[in-house]
């Protein structure tokens, strides 16, 4: 691993189609990491406010490189499911 990629991190946000906050993960070295924490939050969110079902959700990832601006690398689009 190159110095460069030692200085990167990952964090993701989750968007929902409902009228609830942005949930983004901490900083992560691996983009998978952020997904995982960002999607985990968001579900602990919704159960909390007593939302069941199934819902479709955007998760942006960012990289921060040291010194530099976070930059939108990746949107994925996941359903996910809350009992």
């Amino acid at each position: 691993m190159g110095l460069s990629e030692e200085r990167k991190k990952y964090y993701a946000i989750t968007e929902l189609d409902l009228d609830i906050p942005q949930i983004s993960s901490k900083m992560h070295e691996h983009i998978s990491s952020a997904i995982d924490e960002a999607l985990d939050k968001v579900k602990e969110y919704l159960k909390n406010q007593g939302y069941e079902g199934k819902f479709q959700a955007n998760v942006n990832v960012f990289v921060r490189e040291e010194g530099e601006t976070p930059r939108l690398i990746q949107t994925v689009k996941t359903k996910i499911i809350v009992k």
